[in-house]
């Protein structure tokens, strides 16, 4: 079972991020803050991180910086969740993410991105 580690600051799409990913059978960790979520990262690794672009104290950026950084973690793949534009994320100057996938696509897309990136089949 792939394990996700899910960064969001708002608790009402963390929440049906984890319900959704969890359906299709994905093992979910849920983090509310970039520093919660490297704290995890201290001692678990996860297969895949959907990190919220825009969060109090430390944002997307600063965290996938901090993961790019640590040469135990920089090989997971991590794609932003955004609710903004997602040409701002794409124009940050920060390490790229592995892709980008825009909180107003719902459900499918999250889900459709997160099996190609683990090389998992859904429903």
């Amino acid at each position: 079972m792939s394990r996700i580690l899910v960064v969001d600051d708002d608790e009402v799409m963390l929440n049906f991020t984890k319900m959704w990913l969890q359906k299709e059978k994905y093992f979910v960790i849920c983090a509310s803050s970039g520093k919660e979520a490297l704290s995890f990262l201290q001692s678990s690794r996860p297969d895949l991180i959907l990190l919220d672009y825009r969060m109090p104290e430390m944002d997307g950026p600063a965290v996938l910086s901090a993961i790019r950084a640590d040469e135990h973690l920089r090989d997971i793949p991590v794609y932003y969740r955004t609710g903004m534009d997602d040409l701002v994320a794409r124009a940050d100057d920060g390490p790229a993410p592995d892709g980008i996938i825009p909180k107003s696509e719902g459900k499918p897309l999250l889900i459709k991105t997160v099996a190609a990136a683990l090389g998992t089949v859904t429903k």
